[in-house]
């Protein structure tokens, strides 16, 4: 299934030395099983992260957790992890919608 088009602001949520830090980041090739995120932050692979971001053509807002796979300067590879059925099935339905709009 391929990703979304276009770029979505995304709020991010970490956990670090016991303390909740927020931020705003870009995503871009969202698909079922992860994104690309653009962050002018430092983000380890490894750190789990929550991400929020507007499904568009949609009124709701996605609330899933992703692991950092990698880092290409302040680009991230995320992969969703143990997303719920009803994000899973969001994300197929809102991949091929918009595939059809191409």
């Amino acid at each position: 299934m391929g990703a979304l088009p276009g770029k979505i602001r995304t709020k991010v949520t970490l956990n670090k030395d016991g303390e909740t830090i927020s931020f705003y980041g870009e995503a871009s090739d969202v698909s079922q099983g992860g994104l690309r995120l653009f962050m002018p932050r430092d983000l380890e692979p490894g750190i789990i992260v929550l991400l929020e971001f507007p499904l568009p053509y949609n009124s709701r807002v996605m609330a899933i957790r992703g692991l950092v796979r990698n880092r290409c300067g302040f680009s991230y590879g995320i992969e969703f992890m143990h997303p719920t059925v009803y994000q899973q099935e969001t994300m197929i339905q809102l991949c091929k919608t918009l595939q059809l709009l191409l």
